[in-house]
């Protein structure tokens, strides 16, 4: 059997979702499991979880010293870049292993050796849990020195690490809507040559690279953990479902019990104990999945349906370029002093504030989206429920300067339904 250790870190205290990242290691126990933190959960680990204390300016002064770089990291978010070079940087903690791999905390695993099994290690170098792009969520890598420096193939390597820009390195450079959709990076604009770049490159001089879909993320519901077996619709099996889009929702209830029970369900606005064969998970699903969901989008209904009657303009945002997901999102004024936005190729349209909301506002071009101010600045994107964070732009020196009609000649406004 390969010996496998994964490898993640996380600075800051464990959100409520730690537990559940902890049962489901407890129950992968031919899996070691390896955190730099400097949290403490305050309770007992499994034997196969090794918690390192640790905090950024250590992993600073040994990524530095191991990566020969100047290494200055600030945010904890900027350490996903950094996870291709976990090889490295943490060479002394995976001697004897034959896969070291990256992982999150935001995971709850189903059983592990029946996805990543001998024959599948034993041909492959490199192992991805999606068929679109590398996952920074998981991925195994084999523990050569070859393949712990594929991330030197990349011709920005130096300039990722160097940068406090996240670029999103480990996985394709925030391009995921455009692979999903079946899109080549290689035909696509990138700020950097991703590890995805890397991947399929090498993969086509004889990389043994393994994409496979293994993953379940978004909130698709009916998914059952029992006693480390984790099932879809009770018809398919799972590696892992990632909680990304989950913490991220307005609706979805985030309280978990200090004791995690041996069953589970992760339905699509709430995680419960009680199947839904008995009256008591009847009620909660419904009250949970159904009932409050249904209120607070009815009230998000309401807001934007009497901000735009209303119309009431906002003028407090100071013009700038933001990025979401990779696109570019730009705020100007017009000739009142009245914000606009535009998204990326799109003619810019006013925006209104919310009702109720004082801080927040709605674009008349997409009337489901609502968006957060904070400070003058754009901080939040909430749409069905979910919440993203925009970041400011590097390309910040025009921002004052607003788009002429020739500047979105051919372009379509979006669906204003």
């Amino acid at each position: 059997m390969h010996k496998i250790i994964l490898i993640t870190c996380y600075f800051g205290r464990f959100p409520w979702y730690f537990r559940l990242f902890i049962k489901s290691c407890r129950y992968n126990p031919t899996v070691e499991f390896l955190i730099f933190s400097d949290a403490d959960p305050g309770y007992d680990l499994p034997p196969n979880v090794t918690l390192v204390p640790f905090g950024i300016d250590e992993f600073n002064r040994l990524a530095t010293r191991k990566l020969g770089l100047d290494i200055h990291i600030r945010e904890a978010y900027k350490l996903c870049d950094f996870k291709p070079a976990y090889g490295v940087i943490f060479s002394d903690y995976i001697e004897g292993y034959d896969f070291w791999g990256i992982t999150d905390i935001d995971i709850v695993f189903g059983r592990i050796r029946e996805f990543m099994t001998t024959a599948l290690l034993h041909t492959y170098e490199v192992v991805s849990v999606r068929d679109d792009y590398p996952t920074g969520s998981f991925m195994l890598f084999r523990n050569t020195d070859k393949i712990n420096k594929l991330y030197t193939l990349s011709r920005d390597y130096q300039k990722v690490f160097a940068s406090e820009k996240h670029y999103c390195f480990d996985e394709c450079n925030f391009k995921h809507y455009y692979l999903q959709e079946g899109g080549d990076i290689f035909k696509t604009h990138c700020d950097i040559e991703s590890m995805h770049h890397v991947l399929k490159k090498e993969e086509q001089k004889g990389l043994a690279v393994h994409f496979d879909f293994l993953i379940i993320e978004g909130l698709p519901g009916a998914l059952k953990w029992d006693s480390g077996v984790l099932s879809f619709k009770n018809e398919y099996e799972v590696l892992m479902h990632h909680l990304i889009l989950y913490k991220a929702n307005r609706y979805t209830r985030k309280k978990v019990w200090k004791e995690i029970p041996d069953t589970f369900y992760i339905d699509r606005y709430t995680i419960r104990r009680y199947s839904t064969r008995s009256v008591r998970g009847k009620i909660h699903s419904f009250i949970r999945n159904t009932c409050l969901p249904g209120l607070k989008k009815a009230g998000f209904a309401i807001d934007s349906y009497m901000a735009h009657i209303l119309g009431r303009k906002v003028k407090g945002l100071s013009p700038a370029v933001y990025e979401l997901n990779g696109i570019k999102v730009r705020i100007s004024k017009n000739d009142n002093g009245e914000n606009q936005v535009s998204f990326q190729g799109i003619r810019p349209v006013p925006l209104v504030k919310s009702l109720w909301y004082p801080e927040r506002f709605y674009s008349r071009s997409v009337k489901q989206v609502r968006c957060r101010i904070a400070e003058g600045k754009l901080t939040e994107y909430h749409i069905n429920g979910g919440k993203q964070t925009f970041k400011l732009s590097g390309s910040n020196t025009d921002a004052t300067t607003t788009p002429t009609t020739a500047d979105y000649a051919g372009k379509i406004l979006p669906d204003a339904g």
